[in-house]
């Protein structure tokens, strides 16, 4: 008897921690994972921007909600950094350094989750194939980062941006091979409105239409994003009239 006791008092502590898995975050995980209740409010297509442009957004009034997103976080950016540094985080994220091609004064963080961790999530391959990728790449290359917006807090991170603004998760990553391509995608890119209005572009007929309307998110193909996007996606207004100014086209 006293044997048996003995080895369950060395086995089990070990089946125990196997069942609770890696040490995963805690403070807003869902929303880092894209699991979260909001995560279809979320506009997946991607817009082109640059890490200045992002770090010099003013930063949110609004309390980070525990539970949610604020406005910029469900948008998802694509720009172009040099990556300076890899950090594999306590909660198993893998935290990049990245800065501006033509200013690398200016910083951002971006994160890719551990799949492990991100049980539940329909983005779980998308960041596995991203570490990959992360993993082969030597330093100081310039890669090309998609990812959603994220308004972190300072916890003494390394390489955060001065305002908060991360992008985590991050979906996609490529090497940028030629280089000449940088300085005209840094040119060509819009700095991101924070307040600019959120329509529901419907997929299909390529017509969006403005937040309270009838058709507002409900259209059986569509997604959200901002009106500028949309309307560089092919989009359409419902009616002829923008949403944000309410004028009419043309």
């Amino acid at each position: 008897m006293r044997v048996r006791m003995l080895l369950v008092g060395l086995i089990l502590p070990t089946l125990l921690a196997a069942q609770q898995g890696p040490a995963c975050g805690v403070e807003r995980w869902p929303v880092k994972i894209l699991n979260d209740a909001d995560r279809d409010s979320v506009a997946l297509v991607a817009e082109p921007t640059t890490i200045a442009a992002l770090v010099d957004l003013p930063e949110p009034r609004e309390a980070r909600p525990a539970r949610g997103r604020l406005a910029m976080e469900r948008r998802t950016f694509r720009i172009r950094g040099i990556l300076v540094e890899t950090r594999a985080q306590s909660d198993l994220d893998l935290h990049l350094i990245l800065a501006d091609p033509a200013d690398p004064t200016k910083r951002l963080v971006a994160e890719i989750p551990d799949s492990a961790c991100a049980l539940g999530s329909r983005h779980a391959s998308d960041f596995a194939e991203a570490r990959r990728v992360v993993d082969r790449l030597p330093r100081d290359i310039v890669v090309e980062v998609t990812g959603v917006a994220f308004w972190d807090s300072d916890h003494g991170q390394t390489g955060n941006a001065e305002n908060g603004i991360e992008l985590h998760p991050v979906l996609r990553v490529e090497p940028v091979l030629n280089k000449n391509d940088i300085l005209r995608m840094e040119v060509g890119a819009d700095p991101p409105d924070p307040t600019e209005v959120r329509v529901w572009l419907n997929l299909s007929s390529k017509v969006y239409h403005c937040p309270g309307s009838a058709s507002y998110g409900t259209t059986s193909r569509g997604a959200y994003m901002p009106e500028s996007a949309a309307v560089r996606a092919g989009g359409r207004p419902a009616g002829g009239r923008r949403c944000g100014s309410g004028a009419p086209l043309g």
